[in-house]
């Protein structure tokens, strides 16, 4: 097994960036990212290899961010604002009407995202972004893997809906 120092270069970034997606604050991110890796080195001893390292760190990862929002936030809401860093995330345009198109779909994006039930919104980010298989989810979440595909596939349903719903909003205040 490899040692904390080289799991944290490899998988601090992808830790770092799921946490930011599903709490959409970046300071927070941060500190359950730290808080992650500090948990995984005190259950180091204890890690028998059943997952891979990466989904292990993901579960913690998870269970780190859930056990703060339960503590700090009983009603679930931690999202303070959408960081500029965290819309930017995909190629931009020349075109100065495009780039402000973009932006708005992609806060659109993540204020949609962020709007679903924790567990849809977890399924999303692990797979849309993070780009995790199946089968890496349901180990993350405890799940079977045709748990992970249905509650996908419900999670993009539900994703759309609250698109259309918030581009609805914004048409009637325009």
């Amino acid at each position: 097994m490899r040692n904390l120092t080289e799991m944290y270069m490899e998988l601090s970034a992808p830790i770092f960036s799921y946490l930011l997606r599903l709490s959409g604050d970046y300071d927070l991110a941060e500190e359950l990212t730290q808080e992650t890796f500090l948990r995984a080195l005190q259950a180091l001893p204890k890690f028998r290899e059943e997952a891979s390292v990466k989904t292990w760190l993901y579960a913690i990862a998870r269970n780190t961010y859930l056990s703060k929002i339960n503590k700090s936030h009983p009603k679930g809401i931690v999202f303070t604002s959408f960081d500029e860093e965290f819309l930017d995330g995909g190629e931009r345009s020349a075109d100065p009407a495009e780039q402000l198109l973009q932006k708005e779909q992609s806060q659109t994006m993540q204020r949609a995202i962020y709007c679903l039930p924790e567990t849809y919104r977890t399924v999303i980010i692990l797979r849309e972004f993070e780009e995790l298989s199946y089968g890496e989810i349901a180990k993350i979440l405890g799940k079977t893997e045709n748990w992970v595909r249905v509650t996908f596939f419900r999670a993009k349903q539900k994703l759309k809906e609250t698109i259309l719903a918030l581009e609805r909003g914004k048409e009637s205040e325009d």
